[in-house]
């Protein structure tokens, strides 16, 4: 009588927690606005938080919480962000630093089975990666858990401004390979979108994974041609390659990249000439090279009297094209 009575108790109480997910995430929608990004002939609705990140969030909040503890659940959403905390630090094993790739454990395995099996939490226990793709997908700031403690865990999303080029870009490869990236590759993507340039040494730094399995998702990425190697051994880096920037409608930043220290000015505006179809103006060169529009004109016409450019146009439309030399 007593275990039927038990387990009738328990059934209420994943009753009720299924009652609080639907409605934290009825208010959720009410302050998650989104806007729309043209792809081809369809429009894709960009969140200002991730869907998939927030569920994540909240499902591993409850799922993971001490609840020797008696305090709540907290979600707060504001001006600056969105932060869900609860009761009880990391699990055993878990910390900063081994997040995502730590094997996966919780510290209410029934509780945990239950909302796998019907399909609210992640059956191979990696929410955690959802809530970092939530972020990554869209360029924006990844979730922050600096502020957690032994007694509450925190996890932070920034508000921030979506890098459309970005996530057109992840779009772009999964739609041409047929299959998600995996996120130690996106987390490699974000840190040279936001870093520019990074050794292996300084990726598995801030990716907070291996430098073998750093060195692994390099070479999938070197091969798909999201990325590109710049110098040769120690002095080895990686760059984003041109055709992400390109996506990005921002040559200039890659010549800049490519050019860093070993490529002087005039070599500079005839690789970006060349990678813009044998032609270049007199603002891509002030963009390239942050100069003034009366040194971008020198340089131009230095190149024009070298017989490297030619001169086509005048006015706002003037444009200088590549001399081809037999």
């Amino acid at each position: 009588m007593l275990r039927k009575s038990l387990k009738c108790h328990i059934i209420v109480c994943f009753q009720l927690l299924l009652a609080v997910f639907e409605l934290f995430e009825e208010y959720f929608k009410a302050w998650n606005p989104e806007r729309e990004m043209e792809y081809g002939l369809f429009r894709i609705p960009i969140p200002e938080f991730s869907p998939m990140a927030f569920r994540e969030g909240l499902v591993n909040a409850f799922c993971h919480r001490d609840y020797t503890i008696l305090q709540m659940v907290r979600l707060v959403i504001e001006d600056e962000g969105m932060t869900i905390s609860s009761p009880g630090g990391f699990i055993e094993g878990v910390n900063l630093d081994n997040l995502l790739i730590v094997e996966p454990h919780g510290r209410n395995p029934a509780l945990a089975d239950a909302l796998k099996r019907i399909g609210l939490a992640e059956r191979t226990g990696r929410g955690i990666d959802r809530i970092f793709e939530g972020s990554i997908m869209y360029g924006r700031p990844w979730p922050d858990y600096s502020e957690s403690t032994s007694r509450y865990v925190k996890l932070f999303i920034k508000r921030g401004k979506p890098d459309l080029s970005f996530t057109k870009m992840i779009i772009e490869e999964e739609n041409r390979t047929g299959r998600t990236i995996p996120i130690n590759s996106l987390l490699i993507l974000s840190s040279l979108q936001n870093e520019r340039r990074l050794d292996i040494h300084r990726i598995a730094q801030i990716t907070k994974i291996s430098e073998s399995k750093a060195k692994a998702n390099v070479e999938k990425l070197l091969e798909s041609g999201l990325i590109e190697a710049v110098g040769n051994g120690k002095n080895r880096e990686y760059i984003l390659s041109v055709k992400v920037y390109a996506k990005t409608d921002n040559l200039a930043g890659y010549v800049r990249q490519t050019g860093i220290d070993r490529i002087r000015n005039e070599e500079l505006i005839l690789k970006l000439a060349r990678e813009q179809n044998g032609e270049i103006s007199r603002e891509n060169v002030i963009a390239l090279l942050q100069v003034t529009p009366s040194q971008a004109y020198r340089l131009l016409k230095k190149l024009v009297a070298n017989n490297m450019l030619e001169l086509v146009g005048k006015g706002r439309g003037a444009k200088y094209k590549l001399i081809n030399k037999k």
